[in-house]
Order: C-alpha cells, then sequence, then structure tokens
C-alpha cells in the first residue's frame, strides 16, 4: 500500500506540474506586415501535448482514488454535460464570454485603451440571443467602460454595413483614440450537445442557431427550408443570398453527407471566414490610407466563434462561450499578433487566419 501510495503521489505532482504549464502565458514578438503564413499541421502547441499526457494520467487517478479513500464518489467532479463536452470537442479552446472580455480587457488596457479614447464596434449575428444580459458585447462594455457600440454585423456576423457604414464608424473614432472591433459567426448547442440547435426563451420545440447559416447549408445541400424563407428568396432576402453565393463552393466537401455536428461545426467555421474576409476589406478601405492615421492610433479586431447554449425551459442556461480564433493590432508602423500574449495557454488553432495579411 505505501508502494501505491507513492505512485499516486507521483502521479498527482505531475498532473500538477503539467496542468500549470499548460496554463502559462507564452510571450509573443511583434509582427510587421510581412507575416510568414503557416500550414495547419504546422500549428504544434504546448497545451495540447500536454493534454495528450493529463488525460491518462487523469484517467488513473479517477479509476484507484475511490478505492484508497482519497476521493469517495460522492465528492468526484461530475461528468461534464452534453453541452460543454460537445462545445469542447467541437470548438477547442472555447471560454466563457466573461473570460474572453477579463483577458483581452486586460491586454488593451495595457495598450492604452481607456473609456475616453477608444471606440467599440461589433460584427456578430443580428440574433438577439447575441444581445443579452450576458452577452460577450455586454461583458466587453462592462470591462472596457465604453457607453456604446456601434453594430457592424447582419446575418451571420457579416459586416453587411459595407464600405460606407464602416466608414460611418471610423469616422466617430474619439481624437487620436483607438478602435476595438469583435467579430464573427455564431452557433448554437442545445442541452442534448447537437450542434446548430438550442433551446429559446418561450418555446417549446428546438431551434437553429445560426439560422442564416444552416438555412444557407440546407438550400447548398438540396434540402428542403422553411417555406416561410423560400418565399422571399430572389426577392427580398439578400443577406441570405449572398451567403448562399459565398458558401457554395466551400461546401462541397459535405455534399451527400448527413446533417451531424461534424458538419455543422465545418460550416460555422466557413462561416467564420467569409465574416474575417468581409471584415479585412472593409477595413483595408480605410487603414491603407495615410491620412487614417491622423485621426486613430490603432485597431484591435478580436475574431472568433460565439457558442451560444439554451436558456429556454428545463435548461440550466449559463454564460455563452467563445472560441478566439484571432486578435491583432494594426497601427501606422504595421500589424501585431497578440493571440498567444492573450490565448497562449490554450490551442492555437488560428494560423492560416493569424498570418493573414491585411493588405
Amino acid at each position: 500500500m505505501f508502494g501505491l501510495n507513492k505512485a499516486l503521489s507521483f502521479l498527482l505532482c505531475a498532473s500538477l506540474a503539467l496542468e500549470s504549464a499548460a496554463f502559462a502565458p507564452s510571450s509573443t514578438a511583434k509582427q510587421s506586415h510581412a507575416l510568414r503564413a503557416a500550414a495547419d499541421d504546422q500549428v504544434v502547441d504546448e497545451a495540447t501535448r500536454n493534454a495528450r499526457i493529463m488525460a491518462p494520467l487523469s484517467s488513473i487517478m479517477a479509476a484507484v482514488s475511490p478505492s484508497l479513500g482519497l476521493v469517495s464518489p460522492a465528492n468526484a467532479a461530475p461528468s461534464a454535460s452534453a453541452y460543454e463536452a460537445n462545445m469542447r470537442k467541437n470548438f477547442p479552446g472555447a471560454l466563457t464570454n466573461s473570460a474572453i472580455s477579463l483577458r483581452v480587457a486586460a491586454a488593451l488596457r495595457d495598450r492604452g485603451y481607456t473609456p475616453g479614447n477608444t471606440l467599440f464596434g461589433s460584427s456578430l449575428c443580428s440574433d438577439e440571443i447575441n444581445d443579452t444580459s450576458e452577452s460577450l458585447v455586454g461583458d466587453f462594455q462592462n470591462k472596457l467602460g465604453t457607453d456604446g457600440v456601434f453594430n457592424l454585423g447582419g446575418l451571420g456576423g457579416l459586416p453587411f454595413v459595407g464600405i460606407s457604414g464602416m466608414g460611418a464608424f471610423i469616422h466617430h473614432v474619439p481624437a487620436e483614440g483607438k478602435i476595438f472591433i469583435v467579430f464573427g459567426p455564431h452557433v448554437g448547442i442545445s442541452d442534448k450537445g447537437v450542434v446548430g440547435q438550442i433551446e429559446r426563451v418561450g418555446q417549446t420545440s428546438i431551434s437553429t442557431s445560426c439560422g442564416a447559416g444552416i438555412g444557407a447549408y440546407k438550400a447548398i445541400m438540396g434540402k428542403k427550408g422553411e417555406s416561410s424563407d423560400e418565399a422571399y428568396l430572389g426577392t427580398k432576402d439578400f443577406q441570405e443570398e449572398y451567403i448562399i453565393a459565398k458558401l457554395s463552393d466551400r461546401l462541397d466537401p459535405l455534399k451527400g453527407q448527413e446533417q451531424s455536428n461534424e458538419s455543422i461545426t465545418f460550416l460555422t467555421n466557413k462561416m467564420y471566414d467569409l465574416v474575417w474576409e468581409m471584415m479585412r476589406s472593409e477595413i483595408n478601405a480605410y487603414t491603407t490610407k495615410d491620412d487614417f492615421w491622423k485621426e486613430c492610433t490603432e485597431v484591435t479586431l478580436l475574431g472568433g466563434i460565439v457558442v451560444n447554449r439554451g436558456h429556454g425551459a428545463g435548461v440550466p442556461g449559463g454564460e455563452d462561450f467563445y472560441q478566439p480564433l484571432m486578435l491583432k493590432s494594426l497601427t501606422k508602423d504595421g500589424e501585431s499578433d497578440l493571440y498567444g500574449e492573450v490565448f497562449g495557454d490554450f490551442p492555437a488553432l488560428a494560423a492560416p487566419h493569424r498570418a493573414a495579411k491585411y493588405v
């Protein structure tokens, strides 16, 4: 027994050491405009490697601890909910809205962002579940101390305000001030763990999220959508038609497959690409002009995926999550990648997006 206890002590120490290392922040150097492209298979981070070691250690500890009286079954940690299990499987590295806003707001304050000099904009889907008391935008307003937010996003989170709307937003920046924009698509995960579904307040049936993205997916896959949606195609549904057109070729790998958690996750990542491409185009229309930097000193962009959870009857509710995929700062001197500084202790998921050039 003494030898087994000694072995368990070693496993526990190893587990704690690896866990501490996995959450140690990493430093990052300032990047120039010419960011080096990185392939997906080059993204190997310490947290992921540690997870491969932690998993078997955790399994051993969980199996033997109750029998030795180290942890009673009643006090053992409960298994993750179906929502959390599928959220972490399909959107690894996602954090609660409050955790995201806390990390990013701290980094922005270190860069001189204050309530008086910051213009805050968001490009998230216009779905009301993204505009609640616990929403990401609300959290950022509280932590940054900004009074308002300029809404750039339409269906799917795409900045459908266009060049004119972006110009109006940019011209609201305080003198020699700074701009912060959070953007990205959203996706729901139901209490039963189904990606693309969500429980809504006051409704008894399950709902889709994101409806615009999944509606486009169904149209491209040749599946019958809601009759109320089909009635407007080709007449007044300009934003949805744009999404369908831009997604069409990108969803080729899904054709012939049944809808699944994996297919909707794939769709959501392609929606992120659409949002980022449109955002980059609109930002470039202004930041590439020399006189822009006479009015604004810095633009910081946070891109990722909002992962909604249900708030209907019979579900626990709680904060939504956000999977950060990009955090960049742009000044007249060039571009800086802040992702490693703020999220370096989580999987480096966004190498292709973080390496993208503005020009």
